[in-house]
């Protein structure tokens, strides 16, 4: 049997799928800002990835994205294959980025991130060339 919940408060799984969610989705805005660097063969042509590019890649490589994962997905192991890391970053993109639902709370989790900290600038790194490069956002 289920826990009775009083009205108004929400159940673990529901918090985990929308903190899920909110971190996933800022996640991906950090690294749609620095697109251009985000895959191997895309630092020789400076092409831009897609979006759905963007999420396998961080399904597949990301480590703060599968933290974040098994984070929210308690009682689960991340997988091992690329196979089936690359099905989870697909997942994420059709439920969280090409959802126009979803993808619209991007802008509203930076206003939650500067009222939470305002005094503190948003930093990336990436490498180019072999060097680190920081960018403000």
């Amino acid at each position: 049997m289920g826990s009775r919940l009083k009205k108004g408060d929400l159940s673990q799984s529901t918090k985990n799928r929308v903190e899920y969610s909110y971190w996933g989705l800022y996640l991906f805005n950090l690294m749609a800002k620095v697109n251009t660097n985000a895959k191997g063969h895309a630092w020789r042509t400076k092409k831009k990835l897609s979006k759905l590019d963007l999420c396998r890649y961080m399904a597949e490589h990301n480590k703060s994205f599968r933290s974040i994962w098994l984070a929210t997905h308690p009682e689960k192991t991340f997988p091992k294959n690329m196979d089936a890391r690359t099905a989870i970053g697909e997942a994420f993109y059709r439920s969280n980025v090409a959802d126009t639902r979803r993808s619209g709370r991007i802008g509203e989790i930076n206003k939650r991130f500067k009222k939470l900290y305002p005094n503190q600038k948003q930093k990336a790194y990436y490498f180019l060339k072999g060097k680190k490069v920081k960018i403000k956002l």
